[in-house]
């Protein structure tokens, strides 16, 4: 069966605004980059252009290719549609024996494009080879086929101007004002992503209501956004859960840089691995219905969530991070030795767990 020459170069997501106004959306897409929020954005425009009853979401939970396979072929002569999989964080997928090879010839028929649309979310397109399983010579992987066949949207994380203007329409669209230099002072405080701003925002602007002011001033930013140590501290913690550990690295490194006392940091590192227990012991998958159970922003259940799966035995992993927290705390209290020494070698140390 006759396959399309590789595509290796991602795309503007402007193609997508064209597919989407002109309803010509058939084909494969993956979606991949830093910036969640805008690949979850045009995946629902996608899903919102078509009946819904014609659309199929899969995830690591609830992936069944038998589902999949029919979802995608299940039309008929007078169709005049296209049949809408979305598959979610592909890269966690453990796919059963022969499921993965059913799925490249699902999706190598040339006239796919005619009658469906198949989205891939993947957070880096560069570990997809590693996520999806290895792979010998006579055997294609699934990662190696999406670069080759689907169209390739890089979601990458918007230049500083981008999103004081969508801050700035958000703000509008909620009947509240910010002025351009209290959006700059947001990003210059906070997360520059958009699902973290996006929380922030929302806070920002209920508090401006309740005053009744609906206004943003800089003081409301002050006594409502986390500072840049809590955020980085945040990063380090996803950068250990992730396993990016060059990462978690360049994050202590800036700590340092702003002078962080070790103490806090290893506090806010902490309280994040301590979030971990409830919403592993909530169990399910479900962000929202485990955010409820916690008390702990649907951001955040997600980024644990995710972290969680990369281990066999979660429970066990949060005690002996905890332990490893524990100890560093005593030693930063009760020795002589480099503070942020210790706290590299808190990052090694979870590192081999």
């Amino acid at each position: 069966m006759a396959v399309k020459k590789a595509k290796v170069e991602a795309l503007s997501p402007k193609i997508l605004d064209e597919r989407i106004k002109s309803g010509n959306i058939g084909g494969i897409y993956c979606f991949f980059g830093e910036e969640e929020y805008m690949a979850d954005y045009y995946a629902k425009k996608i899903i919102d252009s078509v009946d819904f009853s014609e659309c199929a979401i899969f995830d690591p939970d609830n992936f069944d290719m038998g589902l999949l396979r029919e979802s995608i072929l299940s039309y008929g002569f007078d169709f005049g549609g296209y049949k809408l999989a979305v598959i979610k964080n592909c890269g966690n997928i453990k796919f059963k024996s022969g499921e993965k090879e059913e799925l490249i010839a699902l999706l190598s028929d040339d006239d796919i494009k005619d009658y469906a649309c198949v989205i891939f979310k993947y957070k880096e397109l560069e570990d997809l080879q590693a996520k999806t399983g290895r792979s010998t010579k006579k055997e294609k992987s699934l990662s190696g086929f999406l670069k080759e066949n689907a169209e390739l949207f890089e979601f990458k994380i918007n230049a500083p101007a981008q999103l004081v203007r969508w801050i700035k329409n958000i703000c509008k669209s909620e009947n509240t004002e910010i002025s351009d230099e209290c959006a700059e002072y947001m990003l210059s405080r906070g997360e520059t992503r958009m699902y973290p701003l996006k929380h922030d925002l929302d806070k920002l602007i209920r508090y401006a209501q309740s005053k009744g002011t609906q206004v943003i001033s800089r003081e409301d930013i002050d006594n409502m956004m986390p500072k840049k140590t809590e955020l980085e501290a945040f990063e380090l913690t996803n950068a250990i859960l992730e396993k990016n550990y060059n990462k978690a690295f360049e994050s202590l490194e800036k700590l340092k840089y702003f002078k962080e006392e070790p103490v806090l940091v290893l506090g806010q590192v902490s309280r994040y691995f301590c979030d971990l227990l409830p919403v592993n012991l909530a169990g399910g998958s479900d962000n929202v219905i485990i955010a409820r159970k916690t008390g702990i922003h649907e951001y955040k259940v997600r980024l644990n969530l995710n972290a969680l799966r990369k281990y066999k035995e979660p429970d066990k992993f949060i005690k002996n991070a905890l332990d490893l927290c524990r100890d560093c705390d005593i030693k930063l209290k009760s020795t002589q030795l480099p503070e942020y020494n210790l706290l590299e070698n808190l990052i090694f140390n979870i590192a081999q767990l």
